[in-house]
């Protein structure tokens, strides 16, 4: 089932279930999908308004960035799902031989990669919309400013969803040198994501005066 087809009170009713998925990692997609639609409709409350006709270029791009990260937040979605069922299904695998039991470790292991590599790429996902909406927080409509700066709170948020389900899936892998790798990485994210928030604050603190 394609989640992102769901009503909101569809989707609520499904994660509320007594059922892992649609989990943690999908509703951080989610909510990362409705930031970057929160940056697009400021950008398209801005495009063709009178005294923002020096920004139109900026916000005709920042807003082609958020369409596309919405589009493809919601098949992370998905893929999300997807990945917790490749690792539950890996650790079900029959374990009666030597065979068997190589196989199923080789299969868990691979499984919690992909269930890394998706909350992962939700972080880099985050990154690229709160550092997209700075300059939506600089040049956007100033009756809508809010709605950026709520934005930006959701995608730090967001962070924190991603790093709690890559933490958690890297517990039982074996793959140190992808987990230092991965580690690095995500630290590197949350510095940038922090610092776009900082920023998009700061900003929107000195527009409303």
């Amino acid at each position: 089932m394609d989640l992102c087809t769901l009503s909101v009170k569809e989707f609520l009713k499904r994660v509320a279930e007594r059922s892992p998925t649609p989990g943690g990692g999908a509703v951080g997609c989610v909510v990362a999908s409705l930031a970057a639609s929160l940056g697009a409709m400021v950008a398209n409350l801005t495009i063709g308004k009178r005294g923002y006709e020096d920004v139109s270029d900026q916000m005709e791009s920042a807003l082609e960035v958020c369409e596309n990260e919405m589009t493809y937040l919601c098949d992370l979605v998905n893929k999300d799902v997807q990945a917790f069922d490749q690792v539950m299904s890996a650790y079900k695998l029959p374990k009666n031989t030597d065979d068997e039991k190589a196989v199923r470790k080789v299969k868990i292991q691979q499984a919690l990669k992909t269930a890394i590599e998706v909350p992962f790429d939700l972080a880099r996902r985050a990154k690229n919309i709160i550092i997209n909406l700075e300059r939506v927080a600089k040049w956007g409509n100033l009756n809508a400013i809010s709605d950026v700066e709520s934005a930006s709170h959701l995608l730090l948020a967001v962070y924190y969803v991603a790093k709690a389900n890559v933490t958690i899936n890297m517990k039982s892998l074996k793959d140190e040198k992808y987990s230092e790798w991965i580690k690095e990485e995500m630290d590197h994210i949350e510095k940038q994501i922090k610092g776009a928030h900082e920023r998009i604050i700061d900003v929107i603190t000195k527009r409303n005066g």
